[in-house]
């Protein structure tokens, strides 16, 4: 059975790529572009087994939603992944102190995707 991921980003490009590239890999993807949506799906068709979120979105960040994805019921075990252009230690330490499993700095490549929401899933 494939592993059921999550992905939030504001941006409809990233979205979509991120999406393309997991789906190529077997993962199920279900896709949301605020935190507000985010947690409508981990609601409505969770438990997920990982997320990919973005940090810089429009009403609650990456972060936040992180604490609100691991507080809930269906998304207690999900393994978090922040995909973002930000990267300093002040957030990545929030992001850590949240529940964040991994980070990747924006622009990616593919292969380094794969490569750490795999190792997160383990």
């Amino acid at each position: 059975m494939s592993k059921k991921i999550l992905i939030c980003d504001d941006a409809p490009t990233a979205l979509k790529l991120m999406e393309m590239v997991l789906a190529d890999e077997g993962y199920e993807i279900h896709k949301a572009e605020n935190a507000e949506q985010a947690m409508t799906l981990i609601e409505q068709k969770g438990p997920f087994d990982g997320g990919v979120y973005d940090v810089n979105m429009p009403g609650k960040n990456g972060i936040e939603l992180t604490k609100d994805t691991l507080a809930h019921a269906n998304g207690k075990n999900m393994k978090i992944l922040i995909v973002s252009t930000e990267s300093s230690d002040h957030l990545r330490q929030a992001g850590k102190d949240a529940g964040v499993k991994a980070w990747i700095v924006k622009p990616f490549e593919d292969e380094d995707l794969i490569e750490v929401l795999g190792k997160i899933l383990v």
